[in-house]
């Protein structure tokens, strides 16, 4: 009898598993969470300018690409940060755009992405750090080697010094912290 019961046990908690794997993995559902915080009224976005690093060069060169740019959404008293970015140019073998958020407890790589055709490109992340304690955004293009500290070409960066603790200062690249 108590054979049983573990085996129903057993199979009771595998199923539950395999419904958790499958929901956990629905792009599908993910895209339309990220669709709702994106047409919330109220919505808390932030604006990713270019990173210094990447101001166009002036003189009689043809013109630059456009400038990519990017906005960190979310609602208030959730968890889901949602980064959207324009104006990214393809990319090449293993190279992806890096997306790391920074809030009190550190660097956190939020996800890596290929633009589309038409050099868009969308991140989203459940996970710490929660939406309202980010107070830098930073955006590269390397390889994703899962380090959480930012490294890459410098493509986007966001820095608010009102959200972030006295001491913090905008991620410098030449130092690397």
């Amino acid at each position: 009898m108590a054979r049983r019961v573990l085996v129903v046990l057993l199979v009771v908690a595998v199923a539950w598993l395999g419904f958790r794997a499958v929901r956990a993995f629905d792009q599908d559902r993910h895209a339309a969470q990220a669709a709702a915080v994106l047409s919330a009224p109220d919505k808390v976005t932030h604006q990713l300018p270019p990173a210094p690093a990447t101001a166009p060069a002036a003189g009689g060169q043809a013109p630059p690409p456009p400038d990519p740019g990017g906005r960190l959404s979310y609602r208030p008293g959730t968890w889901l940060s949602v980064v959207e970015l324009e104006g990214l140019e393809p990319v090449a073998g293993d190279e992806r755009y890096l997306v790391f958020l920074r809030n009190w407890a550190g660097w956190t790589l939020a996800g890596s992405t290929s633009p589309r055709a038409d050099g868009t490109a969308q991140v989203r992340s459940g996970a710490e750090p929660r939406p309202p304690t980010i107070y830098e955004v930073i955006v590269t293009r390397a390889v994703d080697d899962a380090t959480s500290v930012p490294h890459g070409q410098p493509v986007l960066q966001w820095f608010d010094a009102s959200l972030a603790p006295p001491k913090a200062r905008r991620f410098d690249f030449a130092r690397g912290a």
